[in-house]
């Protein structure tokens, strides 16, 4: 009779030996294929295929300087360095989730002498983390945020400015907004 734990074990074992083995990606993939049909064997499936997971992240920041916002502006980050998952619109500055699942988002703006930015980050239309610079004295000064959330498929995510006049937001690598699925649902 077939003792199927003491086989699992066994299975384990084997593995974690092999992994430790150099191999080359040929022979390496002709045993991750052979211990796949020994898994599936006794019964074993994985709960999802790694190949089948879809990279969704993007990257962009600013072209040119920003001065005198009116509150509630959406920033457009037109100089987007990774867009996988094509979620990320430079042309309206909005993020919007091509599948179900976790997100990050991360993003951070540099303003100078007498600078003030109040920015917040919105999904669905209301706002879920705020980072600012009030009247800042010193040279140049950044501020940065970040925020995880569960979205579902077609909700949108932004930054706009808020409560005062966004006085001025330096371009180019200083000031980004980015994100990225980090688990799917």
């Amino acid at each position: 009779m077939l003792n199927i734990p003491k086989l699992i074990i066994v299975c384990c074992a084997v593995l974690s030996l092999r992994c430790v083995q150099a191999t080359s990606p040929p022979q390496f993939l002709k045993d991750i294929n052979g211990y796949r049909s020994a898994c599936k064997s006794i019964g074993w499936e994985p709960k999802q295929d790694c190949a089948v997971y879809n990279v969704v992240a993007f990257h962009a920041n600013l072209n040119s300087h920003l001065n005198n916002l009116d509150p509630n502006t959406t920033i457009k980050f037109e100089n987007v360095q990774l867009n996988k998952g094509n979620g990320y619109d430079p042309n309206t500055g909005i993020f919007t989730a091509p599948e179900d699942g976790v997100y990050s988002f991360a993003w951070s703006f540099l303003s100078k002498v007498g600078g003030t930015v109040y920015l917040a980050a919105v999904i669905e239309n209301a706002d879920h983390a705020h980072t600012c610079i009030g009247n800042q004295q010193s040279s140049y000064i950044s501020a940065s945020g970040h925020l995880l959330y569960e979205l579902k498929e077609g909700n949108k995510v932004w930054l706009r400015t808020w409560h005062v006049p966004a006085t001025f937001i330096h371009s180019g690598y200083y000031s980004y907004f980015s994100g990225s699925k980090i688990n799917s649902l």
